[in-house]
């Protein structure tokens, strides 16, 4: 696999801006490299220079991702949510975490959704994005989660990676229902929903068994 320098030239950064454009717009199958190439206002075979075939194309368009989210916002902006936020009050903690991830993912959804859609058909991008991303996330949450359960704030019973995972579904089903079919329904408050959520999150949806007693 070709090696993306990821000190990116102003050129390169541009074919990789024209090829989330096209890619985003037709798939990664149907986008072709004059097309990319044409948007980009280069010529084919400068795109050549930089990524030897189009899949490398792909990988950088991955590696971009992960050099604009993983470290100084997946890594760093997470700790900072949690361990400066979040410490002492779970519910601020997870709802700052939310409300700045939802941000996060609109930022890139360009690139993001081209990569997630892609990693379903090539192994290789989803190892890239474990690696650079998820792994990432889940080592700090992990932490997190112990000093939580240490503090009584969070069940032990109940694994870190499971936990994080159920806050981050919420979160991806949060903005996909929104973004999706908003146009379509109607919709609360953003605020209101999101503290829903996390109450669906924290809580569950079913009564306690003791308030089912008469």
């Amino acid at each position: 696999m070709q090696e993306i320098d990821l000190k990116m030239s102003e050129k390169e950064k541009k074919i990789l801006d024209a090829a989330i454009a096209v890619i985003g717009e037709k798939g990664f199958s149907a986008a072709s490299t004059s097309e990319i190439a044409r948007q980009a206002g280069v010529a084919e075979g400068t795109i050549f220079r930089y990524f030897k075939t189009k899949k490398d194309i792909l990988r950088g368009i991955l590696i971009h991702l992960g050099n604009v989210i993983a470290e100084p916002l997946v890594v760093y902006g997470l700790k900072k949510i949690l361990y400066q936020e979040g410490r002492e009050d779970l519910r601020s903690g997870i709802r700052l975490v939310l409300k700045d991830r939802m941000a996060v993912i609109n930022a890139v959804f360009p690139m993001l959704r081209i990569v997630i859609t892609e990693a379903m058909y090539h192994e290789d991008i989803r190892q890239i994005l474990y690696d650079k991303i998820i792994s990432r996330a889940v080592e700090v949450f992990e932490e997190y989660h112990r000093e939580m359960v240490e503090k009584g704030l969070m069940k032990k019973e109940i694994d870190a990676v499971v936990a994080g995972r159920s806050i981050l579904g919420n979160l991806v089903l949060f903005f996909v229902y929104r973004n999706l079919f908003g146009p379509m329904i109607q919709l609360d408050d953003y605020d209101r929903e999101l503290d829903q959520v996390i109450d669906a999150v924290m809580h569950g949806i079913a009564m306690p068994a003791d308030r089912d007693k008469p």
